[in-house]
């Protein structure tokens, strides 16, 4: 069997149309890659390349090696910068798995500012961010619905008001609540096409026989707020302590929803191990400032 290097020359030279080129761009002498291109057809007793004028081509068995090479080249060296990322990483960091609700700025600068607790951020969608813990691929999540499983710790964070979100300049800027209806016949904006339980379509809009007519899917919370505020166009419904957290206040108008409070239970949620355990308390500081907002 060849070793990667010679796939690697193959592919140069194809590339490169002379063993002049190719050489340079492995940098490698040419006569080493003389050498190289007979020892691959010793080994296997084929002809690779042909001579034609000043190019050298492949013969049809050095094609069936070329698409081997093209297809297995770019898998190494993607393994190969993954495997020098995970070299270079703080082992002792926590691997934190954001959803949509991810304006979570405050709590990245507060983790810096104190220095005590190094936060890796990785982003999933609503519907995996659970799994994404369960399958070990991250360390803790703030969720509303945390799984009742062994080696899963939760801890009650804060409660929220699910609140409407608004241009400044809309014409129910100025009503002390928003009804159901008044939302339906917006342009609405949210995260996920999934409708969630818990949330407001399970519990505001069905309620009381309505849904949006024109939704439009952004998943991200942070990107919401910022489209409401700075186009003066749509409206979403979304938990309190996210809409405080965004950028642009001055453009939006935060109005309550008609009836009861909607109220949103917030945990942290982690999985149950060494590191985490050793720093829990440090994490629970750092995201107890969302519930003081």
């Amino acid at each position: 069997m060849l070793d990667i290097k010679y796939y690697i020359l193959i592919e140069a030279i194809y590339k490169h149309g002379t063993l002049q080129s190719a050489a340079a761009a492995l940098g490698l002498t040419q006569p080493a890659v003389t050498h190289r291109i007979r020892e691959m057809e010793r080994r296997l007793a084929i002809s690779i390349f042909e001579k034609r004028g000043r190019k050298i081509q492949l013969t049809p068995a050095g094609v069936r090696l070329l698409e081997t090479a093209q297809d297995i080249i770019p898998k190494i060296r993607e393994a190969e910068g993954e495997a020098a990322l995970l070299a270079r990483s703080d082992t002792t960091s926590l691997k934190w798995g954001v959803d949509a609700y991810d304006t979570v700025s405050d709590i990245l600068c507060e983790q810096h500012r104190s220095g005590v607790i190094p936060l890796e951020l990785y982003r999933f969608s609503s519907a995996a961010l659970t799994t994404a813990l369960l399958d070990k691929q991250i360390d803790l999540a703030l969720l509303t619905a945390p799984p009742e499983q062994q080696g899963i710790n939760s801890i009650f964070l804060f409660e929220d008001e699910l609140m409407a979100v608004l241009p400044a300049t809309h014409h129910l800027a100025e009503k002390d609540f928003i009804t159901a209806a008044e939302i339906a016949a917006e342009t609405y904006l949210t995260y996920s096409a999934t409708r969630e339980p818990g949330f407001e379509f399970d519990l505001f809009l069905q309620p009381n026989n309505q849904s949006p007519n024109n939704i439009h899917i952004i998943e991200s919370v942070q990107t919401i707020l910022s489209v409401i505020a700075d186009t003066q166009h749509g409206v979403s419904i979304l938990s309190s302590w996210a809409i405080k957290s965004g950028k642009n206040q001055e453009g939006l108008k935060i109005l309550p929803l008609d009836g009861d409070p909607i109220n949103i239970r917030w945990y942290l949620t982690c999985r149950d191990n060494d590191l985490v355990n050793e720093r829990f308390g440090e994490v629970k500081k750092i995201f107890g400032i969302i519930s003081n907002k």
